[in-house]
Order: C-alpha cells, then sequence, then structure tokens
C-alpha cells in the first residue's frame, strides 16, 4: 500500500507541474529541487538515522526509498513556491496552510506506512515543517534579488 500511496502523490503532483502555470525559471525550478532535497536528505539523516527517531519504509537505505526523497519532496516544494505570495499578511495564512498541510500528509503517510515513528512527535514535524517553510522563502527571496554587474 506504501507504493501505491507514493507513486500515487508523485504522479498527481508532477500532473500538477505540467498542468499550473509556472512562475518560475528553469533555473529556479533546479535550484529550488535540490534546496529541498538536500533539506529532507539532511533531515532524514539526523532524525531518522542518526537519531533513530523514525524510519521511512523498513529501516535502512533502499532504493524506492531514496528515489521518493529525492522527487517527492521537491514537487511540493515547486508547488508552494511557485504560489507563495510576497506580502507578509497573505503569507503567514500561506504558511499556516502548508504546515498544517505537511503536518496531515506525513500522519497520512504514516497510516500508509511510509512513515514509521520511533519515538518521533508530530508537534515537532510542524516546527519543522515552519522553518523548511521559511527557509524556502528566503532561498525564493535569494534568487530572486536582482544583481549587480560586475
Amino acid at each position: 500500500m506504501v507504493y501505491i500511496y507514493t507513486i500515487t502523490t508523485l504522479a498527481i503532483n508532477s500532473i500538477l507541474l505540467f498542468i499550473i502555470p509556472l512562475k518560475l525559471t528553469r533555473q529556479e525550478l533546479y535550484t529550488t529541487w535540490l534546496a529541498v532535497t538536500v533539506n529532507v536528505l539532511l533531515a532524514d539523516l539526523i532524525f531518522g538515522h542518526v537519531l533513530d527517531l523514525y524510519d521511512l519504509m523498513d529501516s535502512g537505505p533502499q532504493p524506492f526509498d531514496l528515489f521518493i526523497e529525492i522527487t517527492l519532496p521537491a514537487t511540493f516544494g515547486i508547488l508552494y513556491v511557485n504560489f507563495m505570495p510576497k506580502p507578509r499578511k497573505k503569507f503567514l495564512l500561506y504558511l499556516l496552510f502548508w504546515v498544517g498541510f505537511s503536518v496531515c500528509y506525513e500522519v497520512l503517510s504514516s497510516y500508509f506506512g511510509y512513515v514509521v515513528y520511533k519515538g518521533w512527535h508530530v508537534w515537532w514535524s510542524a516546527l519543522y515543517y515552519i522553518g523548511a517553510c521559511l527557509y524556502m522563502r528566503w532561498h525564493f527571496r535569494f534568487m530572486r534579488k536582482e544583481k549587480k554587474p560586475l
């Protein structure tokens, strides 16, 4: 069931990325993909493997899990950055929506067996998602900052 759940989510996100109007350049898509993927891999390495607070599917590295970690979070990250509003008030509501959505998606992932908690608390995820979303806002603003010619 975990394979159907993750592949279905990846397929839905991929279709969305092909049909929605993207406001990001190819370079922004690429760097956002990398930023999200590195963030996820580091978080899962530290919290999941080193601190052993959760497993993704079964314990230990697996090719399917690596494929999902490199693709699925990045599709969510691109959707997040693509529609992110500039004004702070709108952004705060947007942030709350995405943090709530991410926590709900993680709980659903636990139900389907993708995330197996071994000491991790879901509210820690909310804190992590707040930090990750704020980082992506900074990342996007950094990418869009006009560069002065040399």
